[in-house]
């Protein structure tokens, strides 16, 4: 599933390639992408230059604007994202859509198709381009939150710590791989709770999470399946991993073999040198 570096690479690559181009037509192959519907989408965006492509944890906002030659330029309409596990755009010159590409969209003659296999991914039409009340239930983004706030909000939970950054309601972005990441450099346990966990421990966590999820876009996100950017290329931030789906291989810190365990119902991956059981 993508995760906010793989959808910081799409809105960047969104951001170079398109903006201020127009859409001069969208094709829909399968309208069940679209909310709240292909008609209202077309209608709303068609014809509008795309100005800015925003992100929110997991979630892209295209803020389109009308024509600033027409009586349409201060028109805005907003577009939000969200791939889920198997959305991808491609804006390739010798790209051919199969079955599963459900849209085309048309940038003054430029092609950008959206593909997604499992059809899980939802493109809608929201009333703002920063915090749509579509997502209010998404917490500050992971890059941007505050440490108080990050405190605050975690802090006092008696969850295992992986379980709630998985969370998407105390802070936005983290996803499976990056949690693991994530706590292997901070050096805390998968199954710790965050009331027994020191402040200084809290704040290594949350320094550690934005390292991490910087590094990861630097390279691009990761691919285990089918992610690829919007030219077509993988993320090779996997090179990078050092204990995410690696159990039983040796910690390449301490030689340690890694170790599996079921969190909230996902699989975690850590160090028990590194990482020792608070419950031990």
């Amino acid at each position: 599933m993508p995760e906010l570096p793989e959808v910081e690479n799409v809105g960047r690559a969104l951001r170079d390639c398109l903006r201020g181009k127009r859409l001069d037509g969208l094709q829909v192959n399968y309208g069940g992408v679209l909310k709240p519907s292909p008609r209202q989408v077309r209608s709303a965006l068609v014809g509008k230059r795309l100005a800015e492509v925003n992100r929110h944890g997991k979630y892209l906002i295209l803020d389109f604007i009308g024509d600033p030659n027409e009586d349409r330029n201060e028109d805005h309409a907003y577009l939000m994202i969200h791939l889920r596990m198997t959305g991808q755009f491609f804006i390739l010159d010798d790209y051919i859509a199969d079955q599963h590409v459900h849209l085309i969209f048309d940038f003054e003659g430029r092609p950008v198709h959206y593909r997604d296999v499992r059809k899980f991914g939802r493109l809608e039409l929201v009333e703002d381009p920063i915090r749509p009340a579509a997502i209010a239930h998404v917490g500050p983004d992971m890059l941007s939150v505050r440490l108080p706030e990050w405190r605050e909000r975690i802090g006092h939970r008696k969850a295992p710590i992986k379980a709630l950054l998985l969370d998407q309601k105390i802070a936005a972005g983290l996803g499976n791989i990056y949690v693991d990441e994530s706590l292997f450099l901070a050096r805390v346990h998968p199954l710790a709770r965050p009331c027994d966990l020191t402040p200084t421990q809290l704040k290594e966590v949350l320094k550690r999470a934005r390292q991490v999820l910087r590094l990861a876009i630097n390279h691009g996100g990761t691919t285990f399946m089918n992610f690829t950017d919007f030219h077509g290329r993988p993320g090779n931030f996997r090179r990078k991993l050092r204990v995410y789906g690696r159990a039983g291989q040796k910690c390449r810190d301490c030689s340690a073999t890694l170790e599996g365990v079921r969190v909230g119902g996902r699989s975690s991956v850590f160090c028990p040198h590194c990482q020792p059981n608070p419950a031990r």
